[in-house]
């Protein structure tokens, strides 16, 4: 390539060489995701059928930033408080709006477990669920599975109600006896209630569409680079034909071409 062409593509190279930096990197975030996405996967998948264990056998500990008996089955003992129920509002299921009912139960040790009866849909006005079976006070038997405190929205308070599972903002409510780091979501409970919200499902094993996405981005960066060859090479080609120096390509006849040339012939 003369200098006088490379100087006027430079432009267009840096800009291709930008752009696929970008698509290189967005494909890596979406190989990392997908990464994480697999590992939560795998969690859920060796720890969701483990036969339950007592609480007290399990330890809430970190392995790659993510809790490694998250999902595990375990019994515990105790008594509700159902005072203190509260419900976490916006949990939509199958397209329904609604809630999930959270309940504290006062276990054998002194510790208050909050506990993730199930899902509760929401009445006329929305802003309330339609039922809201709160359990009796009587000791129970319990099987939960072990889930991560969320994250504090840092939205408005409401009475009664939470924007997130985030146990810690119910420290002032229930004292320094109360598990903050995890939960428990309600398996089965032993004398059971007559009338419960609905359980929720297992958790999708769907890994999502990080992995396309990935390749996607990793395309386009190969897109661009395609596109100015071609495009360099084009420009060599019609400044060759123009000087005589190559043979004009032969364009391809269409047949909306060919039907304008018998119209045109008559």
């Amino acid at each position: 390539m003369k200098l006088k062409a490379l100087r006027r593509w430079a432009p267009w190279l840096v800009l291709v060489l930008v752009f696929s930096l970008a698509t290189t990197l967005l494909s890596w975030w979406q190989f990392d995701r997908r990464q994480d996405r697999v590992a939560k996967i795998e969690m859920v998948s060796v720890n969701y059928d483990k036969p339950a264990v007592p609480l007290s056998e399990i330890s809430w500990d970190f392995e790659n930033g993510e809790p490694v008996n998250e999902w595990r089955k375990v019994t515990v003992a105790g008594s509700y408080l159902p005072e203190q129920a509260v419900i976490v509002r916006n949990r939509p299921l199958n397209g329904q709006p609604g809630f999930l009912q959270l309940v504290p139960l006062k276990l054998q040790s002194g510790q208050v477990l909050m506990v993730e009866r199930g899902w509760l849909p929401a009445g006329n006005p929305v802003t309330t669920p339609a039922l809201n079976p709160i359990p009796d006070a009587k000791p129970r038997e319990l099987v939960v599975r072990l889930r991560l405190s969320e994250q504090d929205l840092n939205r408005g308070e409401v009475p009664g109600q939470l924007a997130s599972l985030h146990i810690a903002s119910l420290a002032d409510e229930l004292g320094a006896g109360l598990i903050t780091e995890y939960y428990g979501r309600l398996v089965s409970e032993t004398p059971a209630m007559p009338e419960n919200p609905r359980p929720m499902a297992k958790p999708s094993l769907n890994e999502g569409n990080h992995l396309s996405y990935a390749l996607q981005w990793i395309l386009f960066g190969i897109m661009a680079f395609a596109a100015l060859i071609w495009a360099i090479q084009n420009e060599r080609r019609l400044r060759l034909e123009a000087e005589g120096r190559l043979k004009p390509k032969k364009k391809k006849v269409t047949q909306a071409q060919r039907d304008a040339d018998i119209e045109d012939a008559q």
